[in-house]
């Protein structure tokens, strides 16, 4: 088979790891430390998602990138604050342990994911995961799931790269690293601003994974080469 793309690039919460419901167990493992009910589980989790979106964006205007558990610690604080409990920054950050503890236990890649994975091994595709997730949490998942082998790296911001989806430098930085070029990539994720943004404007071929039809009416940028609810539908641009 003759390929027009022979790299991929993946997100990783919610395009290749279905993360239901696991956060509103973080949610109530923190509740029950701090010796309050788990009845505020959902609107502490709801609040701490706003939060979480909110202060990762203002960070990547200020600074260009935003670390994963960083930012969740800092969300986290005002969320509660909304409950009139207030936490020390170590103590917000000190929690991540849950995070990292239950995303690898219960994270499990959706079941369409191995097959596709595989077929494109055998048709010597490159892979990589670019992620504004948390390293070792993408890592230890893949370990479970024995899929690590798959990839060829996972990049998230850091120190050491300092950039964050959607800034097109973290997606030609990717590139880099895997040695390929737009041309010849597809970026797969389920986010249209971060994911599918970025990737356009890095000139690669973008797929919006939508499981569940939340997306209908997408404009500018945001709008994807392909659509997609499940990655089985992935083989087609191979076809």
């Amino acid at each position: 088979m003759v390929l027009m793309y022979d790299t991929i690039l993946f997100d990783a919460d919610n395009t290749i790891f279905n993360n239901f419901d696991i956060h509103i167990t973080v949610t109530k493992r923190i509740l029950n430390d701090l010796m309050r009910p788990e009845i505020l589980a959902e609107d502490l989790h709801l609040k701490w998602d706003f939060h979480y979106f909110s202060e990762q964006k203002k960070t990547f205007d200020e600074f260009g990138f935003c670390i994963d558990r960083e930012n969740n610690a800092r969300s986290l604080i005002k969320a509660l604050n909304e409950f009139e409990i207030d936490i020390p920054f170590e103590q917000a950050l000190d929690y991540w342990k849950y995070m990292i503890e239950e995303y690898s236990e219960k994270s499990k890649p959706f079941v369409d994911v191995p097959e596709m994975l595989e077929f494109f091994a055998e048709n010597k595709v490159k892979m990589a995961i670019v992620s504004n997730g948390d390293f070792e949490i993408i890592n230890k998942r893949l370990q479970k799931a024995k899929l690590e082998h798959y990839f060829e790296f996972v990049v998230a911001p850091c120190e050491e790269i300092p950039l964050s989806k959607p800034n097109e430098a973290f997606f030609n930085k990717s590139l880099e690293m895997i040695n390929s070029t737009p041309e010849k990539t597809i970026y797969v994720g389920d986010n249209p601003e971060a994911d599918i943004m970025g990737g356009n404007k890095a000139g690669m071929f973008t797929v919006l994974i939508d499981r569940d039809d939340l997306f209908t009416e997408l404009e500018g940028l945001e709008i994807p080469n392909k659509k997609i609810k499940s990655f089985t539908e992935l083989k087609e641009i191979f076809s």
